[in-house]
């Protein structure tokens, strides 16, 4: 007996929809606010706040610039400028754990040409696995001269 088989095509993006905050205590919006937004601007306000306790010149600002526009800048910097295709604060991210690495990093050493076998180059190698394999294959030489 052979079954009716339906195929029903779909995409992921269909049912990730945006989400939008259109009132906060019953004060209607007059724009749509994405939640990830908000949390910008809040920090933004934080920022500003936490600056402005800090550095005593900063009362000189008016206060519409320093606690809408300045927040406001950052909030639209934060969430729609990419660099290297990331977010800044994620690039940031990324950056720092860079420079957390272990400084092990065998790139661009020079390497020995060898007559028999293909390698595939590769971007990364921990200097360990660098060392491992420089001496399995001295190694394998030591052994077929013996022999």
């Amino acid at each position: 007996m052979e079954r009716d088989m339906i195929y029903l095509r779909t995409y992921p993006r269909v049912w990730n929809y945006e989400k939008k905050i259109y009132s906060i205590e019953n004060i209607r919006l007059i724009v749509p606010i994405n939640p990830g937004e908000l949390v910008y601007f809040g920090i933004g306000i934080a920022i500003m706040a936490i600056v402005s306790s800090i550095i005593p010149g900063t009362s000189v600002i008016p206060f519409l610039l320093r606690y809408f526009a300045f927040p406001y800048l950052l909030m639209k910097f934060l969430t729609k400028k990419k660099f290297d295709g990331k977010l800044p604060h994620m690039f940031l991210v990324g950056y720092i754990k860079y420079l957390m690495l272990p400084k092990q990093i065998s790139r661009f050493q020079a390497g020995q040409r060898y007559k028999k076998g293909k390698f595939k180059s590769v971007s990364y190698r921990d200097l360990a696995i660098v060392n491992a394999t420089e001496a399995a294959i001295r190694k394998k030489g030591e052994k077929k001269k013996n022999v």
